[in-house]
């Protein structure tokens, strides 16, 4: 098998954790503060927050406060150091007057500097609850999976960075962990409650977290509530009402057996070319899906350009694709996408752009040097490989937006946002 799935390389601390970390028995305590947001005034009460040096140093207040030095912190308490679960920690909003929401934006990590994000834990996993005033239940709950990107790295690196902090399975003195990319602290757009109904208090419930190099506090840096009225004009609301009701009829027009994922001798990352694939058909190796596990493909050399190619719709997850005449063809919705996180950016006319956090197809390696003694592509799960997947993207477009496919990117570490 490929010496790159051994990219489980885990950036993971030793189970002596917490006695290397000089803010690990920092004290924590429910943080309770009012925000007037202008058009409405909000009550804050979280689980906890991390006391810092100075008074308020990491309280809630700061989500909204304009800084990007400034962001909400707390301590994540992990079961095991490997874990990404933790003990669930919440944050509850609760509205002066119910308000007709239709989206969160969130900005997750420590932006203060490079440093702060990388070394710093993000959210992973967020559960939303949205409930009507006067109700001890929620009336809508939405779990959502932030994705993000993470990066190798040697030991001895690790240690000119971080200094005296202990890690365990430095095989090859490689660590994998959480990057410096900007992409881990673009804006996520969490859309909720299609049905315009009233919000009086929203709970966001934080249960597993992409951990920082050096800590387990988490941090989130800003957080948008979004109101159908206030926000009516807004390009955020304009993205909502697309995916709500225009997405589903400009998707079936996608057509996916017009793009390639190509790579080279010289590049094992693939790339997504826009156009249909030259070379033969790959072959799938039997019995991988029967297992539970993603097909690896034995992929075909085009003679004209000595690129390998496999045809994207080949390589698209069971869940993203129908089979039409026999060919197999993307399959995506509005439906698919509903529970699914939505990365923003602007381009350079200020204009909103947004990617979704749903991959359409498996991240993908290319194995030419042991294993099977061909040239395959093999499959790989790790946040390493977050520019190998294919995603949904939304670009502005006359009356809208316009959807098409991104990445992969052709390397591991692409800037963010792409152009």
């Amino acid at each position: 098998m490929s010496k790159v799935s051994a990219v489980s390389y885990r950036l993971i601390a030793c189970s002596l954790f917490s006695l290397f970390l000089p803010n690990a028995h920092a004290t924590v305590h429910p943080g309770n503060v009012a925000i007037a947001l202008g058009w409405n005034t909000l009550q804050l009460h979280a689980d906890q927050t991390l006391a810092g040096a100075n008074p308020g140093q990491y309280s809630v207040k700061n989500l909204f406060d304009p800084s990007p030095a400034k962001a909400w912190v707390f301590h994540a308490e992990r079961p095991h150091p490997q874990s990404e679960d933790i003990k669930p920690v919440a944050l509850t909003l609760t509205l002066a007057h119910p308000s007709p929401l239709f989206a969160i934006a969130l900005a997750p990590g420590y932006a203060k500097s490079s440093s702060t994000q990388f070394q710093n834990a993000s959210p992973k996993l967020v559960k939303i609850s949205l409930y009507r005033a006067g109700e001890a239940k929620p009336f809508e709950s939405r779990l959502f999976k932030l994705a993000y990107h993470a990066r190798q790295y040697s030991a001895a690196q690790l240690h000119r960075e971080l200094g005296n902090t202990a890690f365990v399975d430095q095989t090859d003195g490689l660590i994998t962990g959480k990057s410096d990319n900007a992409l881990n602290t673009a804006e996520r757009l969490l859309l909720i409650n299609p049905g315009a109904e009233a919000v009086a208090k929203v709970e966001l419930r934080v249960s597993a977290i992409e951990a920082g190099a050096k800590y387990t506090d988490t941090a989130i840096s800003k957080l948008r509530l979004l109101d159908r009225q206030v926000h009516g004009q807004s390009a955020e609301y304009q993205l909502a009402q697309y995916v709500e009701r225009d997405l589903d009829g400009q998707l079936g027009r996608l057509d996916g057996g017009k793009l390639c994922l190509a790579y080279s001798a010289q590049n094992p990352w693939p790339m997504l070319e826009h156009r249909s694939c030259s070379s033969p058909a790959p072959r799938a190796q039997i019995g991988q899906a029967d297992q539970g596990l993603d097909d690896i493909f034995f992929t075909r050399q085009d003679p004209a350009s000595d690129a390998y190619q496999v045809p994207f719709t080949i390589a698209l997850r069971d869940a993203q694709m129908r089979l039409e005449d026999g060919k197999r063809r993307l399959r995506v919705s509005a439906a698919d996408l509903r529970n699914h996180e939505w990365v923003l950016a602007r381009d350079s006319q200020g204009a909103l752009r947004a990617w979704s956090g749903m991959a359409l197809t498996q991240a993908f390696l290319a194995n030419r040097i042991d294993g099977m003694g061909k040239a395959y592509l093999q499959p790989q799960d790790s946040a390493y490989f977050f520019f190998g997947y294919a995603r949904l993207r939304l670009d502005p477009a006359a009356g809208g937006y316009r959807p098409s496919v991104y990445g992969p990117a052709g390397r591991q570490n692409a800037a963010w946002p792409p152009r």
